[in-house]
């Protein structure tokens, strides 16, 4: 498992060395720098976003996501935010009914290398439920460190749905994401 990261690791720092220096290459002699735009954002309210995940199911087994971020763009390419994450589960199994929840917070980075296409970096940190102890209900923090890319799809002038394959290169027993981790939410900007 730790080869198979190592090598997803090496593939993705490949590919965003290659997409740089695609850019990076030298203007013709005959270029002229042109003076800087304007910054594109008149606002702080043009600049914040919102959005996340929320999924859910039913049944012998019940589970339940409520993952909000905000998130503010520093230019047309970059943003940074912080989200809460909750999840609560519940199975009933052998006439038992065994439920927990999972709760924290993280923060994010992204970068727009076209349009729509984007990398992607993020840290959860999370109070899960601790198997390894030998206390009973004993709960401990996990961090977890998220990294991949996305496609967004606007449906309006200020949404997008979001589409996102991650990996989480600090896996540990305790962590409850499985890679590769593909989630879907929306961005609204305000």
């Amino acid at each position: 498992m730790k080869i198979k990261t190592n090598i997803l690791i090496v593939l993705v720092a490949s590919f965003f060395l290659f997409v740089k220096q695609g850019f990076a290459q030298e203007a013709p002699p005959a270029f002229r720098p042109q003076p800087k735009a304007a910054n594109p954002f008149n606002n702080l309210q043009e600049k914040l976003y919102y959005g996340g995940n929320v999924g859910a199911w039913f049944g012998s087994t019940t589970y339940l996501n409520i993952s909000p971020i905000v998130g503010v763009k520093l230019n047309d390419q970059f943003s940074v935010g912080i989200g809460a994450i909750y999840n609560y589960y519940s199975q009933t199994y052998a006439n038992k009914k065994y439920t927990t929840t999972i709760y924290g917070g993280s923060a994010f980075a992204r970068y727009f290398i076209f349009e729509n296409v984007f990398a992607h970096a993020g840290w959860d940190r999370i109070s899960v439920p601790d198997y390894t102890s030998n206390i009973m209900n004993r709960r401990t923090w996990v961090d977890n460190l998220l990294v991949g890319g996305g496609y967004r799809e606007s449906f309006s002038d200020n949404g997008s749905i979001v589409a996102m394959i991650l990996y989480n290169i600090n896996q540990t027993p305790l962590s409850p994401y499985q890679n590769p981790i593909i989630q879907i939410g929306f961005n609204v900007g305000l």
